[in-house]
């Protein structure tokens, strides 16, 4: 009787598990850019600085951190004119008592001339670099690809980001699909309440059954001001028992315009 060496299966076996830790890792990574783009952009020859705050409750996971999780986001804008407008972002953290920097990204926006006040509207944004999430202890350099597609009609506003995140580094190059909407309605002329939805979907090629993605609906007021904007936001998950990777999310941003 012969016996075949075991060592390639067990070779087969590790390759796979690597795999599979790698794709799972990315299952427990909530989102650091807690917004819906549309089309609030710095007009030509204006920047602006953006700051993204938010605390979170993690599930009780073997997986999870054990405390609350803070993220930071940190962007400059300006504006370059006919709709385009460039930027850099810095996103940080702060996961049981330790401080890291999550990565750094460089991009750009465009939005398609239209009526400001009524109808629809497209764009697009893109960025790219290296970036991990709270819940990561490995990034990832990738390139973010997010569709902008807005109308307004009466006190209403509702905008649409059907995003996709391209792996450039790392064992699972698949692409993510990352949906995000917001619909609000203007209370007074500078004030705006609504809903924000978050969500990951999993792979394009494998989207997870709707129990399984993490999905996060947000409770959201707007405020503009003379030179700042600002957005308050409360988070609940629509999978608690399922996909979801917070118990709740509590959200902060605001626009500072430089000039």
């Amino acid at each position: 009787m012969r016996f075949s060496s075991p060592l390639p299966r067990i070779a087969t076996a590790s390759r796979t598990l690597i795999t599979c830790l790698a794709c799972s890792s990315s299952t427990w990574a909530a989102p650091y850019e807690l917004r819906v783009y549309s089309d609030d952009i710095p007009k030509k020859g204006e920047s602006e600085i953006e700051l993204v705050m938010s605390v979170a409750k993690p599930k009780l996971m073997d997986e999870a951190p054990h405390g609350q999780v803070f993220q930071t986001l940190l962007e400059y804008g300006y504006g370059l004119g006919n709709g385009w407008s460039i930027g850099l972002e810095v996103p940080m953290s702060r996961v049981d008592g330790h401080d890291k920097l999550n990565g750094l990204k460089v991009e750009a926006q465009y939005v398609a001339e239209h009526n400001a006040h009524h109808g629809f509207y497209w764009g697009v944004r893109s960025d790219v670099g290296y970036s991990s999430s709270a819940y990561e202890s490995q990034g990832i350099n990738s390139i973010d690809i997010n569709p902008i597609f807005g109308y307004r009609w009466a006190a209403w506003h509702i905008v649409v980001n059907p995003s996709i995140e391209v792996p450039l580094s790392g064992l699972n190059k698949q692409t993510q699909f990352q949906p995000s909407a917001k619909l609000a309605r203007s209370i007074s002329g500078t004030t705006q309440l609504g809903l924000e939805y978050f969500s990951g979907w999993g792979a394009v090629s494998a989207i997870r059954p709707q129990r399984e993605r993490d999905e996060t609906i947000y409770w959201v007021w707007d405020e503009k001001f003379a030179s700042s904007r600002w957005n308050l936001g409360l988070g609940k998950p629509l999978n608690p028992s399922g996909g979801s990777v917070d118990k709740w999310v509590l959200k902060i941003g605001v626009n500072l315009d430089l000039d």
